[in-house]
């Protein structure tokens, strides 16, 4: 081979490798920045617990980098609207497919492994003054009558609420067409355990359930002794010594 052939075959070459060699940068560029394009997803802008009914107010579409999208994002409002959350929703988070149920299967979806759902029966004074929503935590008091002299005691301590009445949107309740309030549902819905469902079952009919809401996320468990009869003592203040009467 001359040496004239043989440069020709190695600028040849050389160029040949310059052309791969763009393509396959320009290649990477470009994927790049279809990663970085903004693209709609679908975001919760306020906290959504397990059973809460997605709402208009509630999400929003937002540009997100499509490197960032999750699989299974919702890029649309109307996808999501009218569902129920199955699981608790941050505000931020994006809004995915399998967390969302309509309905009819929501409050089965929103119980805990290992728990039931049980609904009981509360009055003004025993429900919270029916100012309760899903999503909260309450602790279930029992007051019962044994030989005479009453007994309160805690059955169930930071018990989460699935469901109030029928609704399960987390949100107050609204003026009707008359202008007035809806009034409170008749019954809570816990989520308990299988022991704990048969002992509400049982106490709904011989005792008197009272529930005191918790803060949110306060899911302590206080050691508490039964009230009986009369034999009532002042808490202990925050130094842990029992105030004088």
């Amino acid at each position: 081979m001359t040496p004239r052939r043989s440069l020709t075959l190695a600028m040849t070459a050389g160029g040949l490798a310059a052309v791969l060699a763009w393509g396959y940068f320009s290649s990477q560029e470009r994927a790049l920045r279809n990663l970085s394009a903004p693209a709609p997803a679908l975001v919760a802008v306020t906290y959504l617990a397990a059973g809460a009914r997605v709402d208009a107010a509630s999400i929003e579409v937002r540009q997100i980098p499509r490197a960032f999208i999750q699989p299974g994002a919702l890029r649309e409002a109307k996808e999501a609207e009218g569902q129920v959350a199955v699981a608790p929703i941050a505000p931020g988070e994006q809004i995915l497919a399998n967390k969302l149920a309509t309905t009819g299967v929501a409050l089965a979806l929103a119980v805990p492994p290992g728990k039931r759902a049980i609904a009981i029966a509360v009055d003004a004074a025993g429900g919270v003054a029916g100012l309760l929503k899903p999503g909260d935590l309450v602790d279930v008091l029992v007051t019962a009558d044994e030989g005479g002299a009453p007994r309160t005691f805690a059955l169930m301590q930071a018990a989460p609420v699935l469901a109030v009445g029928r609704s399960f949107t987390a949100k107050p309740e609204v003026a009707d067409a008359g202008g007035l309030l809806t009034p409170p549902a008749d019954t809570v819905t816990l989520a308990a355990s299988p022991y704990e469902a048969a002992q509400l079952a049982h106490l709904e009919l011989v005792a008197r359930l009272k529930l005191a809401l918790r803060a949110p996320g306060d899911r302590e468990r206080v050691p508490l002794a039964a009230v009986v009869g009369r034999a009532v003592r002042p808490a202990a203040g925050d130094d842990g010594e029992v105030r004088k009467r």
